[in-house]
């Protein structure tokens, strides 16, 4: 269950991950922001077994060719989770990445990158 959002129930579609994705991304973006972005790489297990994975967020600011600034999100775990549950709309055999990029610009284009093992 994702807690900290206003929503009423788990987003059903890829289109509704991406808007609460969006949202969450927004809301401690300043104004002049051009495009907003979350990684996530997946670094394996540690020695206890545990996954281990590498989370960032950013606001590209001012100009569109400005570089990237770090962003706080509206809960730092709600963008890991709706990678995940992003993750597992994709065929069985895509899956397996070990990391993406989702980045939103101001005109609403979405860009995905997955890098694969």
């Amino acid at each position: 269950m994702l807690t900290g959002l206003n929503v009423s129930a788990e987003p059903k579609n890829p289109q509704e991950m991406m808007e609460l994705l969006a949202q969450c991304l927004l809301e401690n973006a300043p104004d002049n922001w051009q495009a907003v972005s979350v990684n996530y790489k997946r670094l394996g297990k540690n020695k206890d077994g545990l996954n281990q994975v590498n989370i960032s967020h950013n606001v590209i600011v001012g100009a569109p060719d400005s570089p990237p600034r770090k962003l706080e999100p509206c809960r730092p775990l709600i963008p890991a989770q709706l990678v995940q549950m992003l993750s597992k709309t994709l065929p069985q055999e895509s899956q397996h990445w070990k990391e993406v990029t989702i980045s939103i610009d101001k005109t609403g284009k979405v860009k995905t990158t997955y890098v694969q093992p």
